[in-house]
């Protein structure tokens, strides 16, 4: 099913939206990770189920923002997509939606790039009036669910739909006994501290793993890496590639209120490939990783060069993870999953009270 973009309006719209259930989506950026894989992806199948999503991105002007927030009146729905609007923006939306859902990934509410005083208070004031006004949460992972029903007081349904993927998008890992295991990590500028910190426990590996390597795919390369490094500038065709030319998938993460929120999609990544997991077993990552079944959580980083070690000296053992991890993914954690929960959270809203005019 084809739709149609209008770039310069900052616009998705499905070909066929006239006879659908029609849904405003409110984004930030339209190139946003969270956007193109929670919104942007499920727009063609959820068309498919009566539901035409048409994006706007957030204008930056006061007025053009009113107009925005006015016009949602004309929709049976809107979804704030990640973003947190300030109360007076957020009771204007109430007013005028006939039903609002807000969709969130990250603990934006924490939003670790906010160093000030004030704007973590702006920014946890946005959340307490985004939280007390929607008719619906849908949450990436448990622990973002519980912070709109306990801290937010949110009184409306919450729903966990995570971060998911298109397993066709990535080829199967075919393992096999190799001199250079390769290690591979995916991430952006913002995560790549956390791999870098695990550097001392691959230099340990390395001793016990000779030959060990490791492979990056993102905008810039890791600084002194203590084993081989191969880096690939990260596309949307050189992710799925470069995934099939790893061994193990690592995903290293200190554990703090912004890191619980995280949604593992690295590490659905991994596992769409065919890719055995190490990961550290914080927020949704102890979720999506089987310990002994599709990958290890070793606790602490002294424990890490072992478990690289077990797979890394075992192509048996990741060939038979890397299936279970893929058979996960199909099962659990791809984009037929995240439809269905969105028909069902968007299926009450025939029933919608008309919204209320200023």
């Amino acid at each position: 099913m084809r739709r149609l973009v209008v770039a310069r309006a900052g616009v998705i719209i499905p070909a066929n939206a006239l006879f659908m259930k029609r849904i405003l989506v409110i984004t930030n950026n339209l190139q946003q990770a969270s956007f193109r894989l929670r919104m942007e992806a499920l727009i063609d199948l959820l068309a498919q189920r009566g539901f035409g999503l048409e994006v706007q991105v957030r204008p930056r002007g006061w007025l053009a923002r009113r107009r925005l927030l006015r016009s949602a009146g004309g929709y049976d729905a809107v979804i704030l997509q990640r973003k947190l609007l300030d109360p007076w923006d957020m009771r204007l939306l109430h007013r005028r939606a006939r039903k609002v859902f807000f969709d969130v990934d990250d603990a934006v509410m924490f939003d670790h790039s906010r160093a000030g005083m004030m704007a973590r208070w702006r920014m946890w004031r946005r959340f307490k009036a985004v939280a007390r006004q929607v008719d619906g949460i849908v949450a990436g992972n448990e622990y973002l669910a519980d912070l709109f029903r306990r801290d937010g007081r949110c009184q409306a349904p919450v729903t966990i739909v995570p971060t998911v993927v298109d397993p066709a998008h990535y080829t199967m890992k075919q393992h096999g006994p190799t001199l250079t295991p390769t290690l591979v990590w995916i991430g952006s500028n913002s995560t790549l501290g956390y791999l870098q910190d695990c550097f001392p426990a691959l230099a340990e590996a390395a001793r016990l793993v000779p030959g060990l390597r490791l492979l990056t795919i993102a905008a810039d390369p890791p600084r002194n890496p203590p084993v081989p490094l191969e880096h690939i500038r990260w596309t949307v065709t050189a992710e799925a590639e470069g995934l099939a030319r790893g061994a193990i998938g690592i995903a290293p993460m200190p554990a703090n209120r912004w890191t619980l929120g995280k949604c593992g999609f690295k590490i659905i990544q991994y596992m769409a490939a065919g890719l055995p997991v190490i990961a550290s077993p914080v927020g949704a990552n102890a979720q999506i990783v089987l310990p002994g079944e599709t990958g290890l959580l070793p606790g602490t980083m002294s424990d890490w060069p072992a478990a690289i070690a077990a797979l890394a000296n075992d192509p048996a053992l990741r060939t038979k993870m890397g299936a279970a991890a893929r058979r996960r993914v199909e099962q659990s954690y791809s984009l037929s999953v995240a439809v269905a929960a969105w028909a069902k959270v968007l299926g009450g809203i025939a029933d919608c009270q008309l919204p209320i005019a200023d």
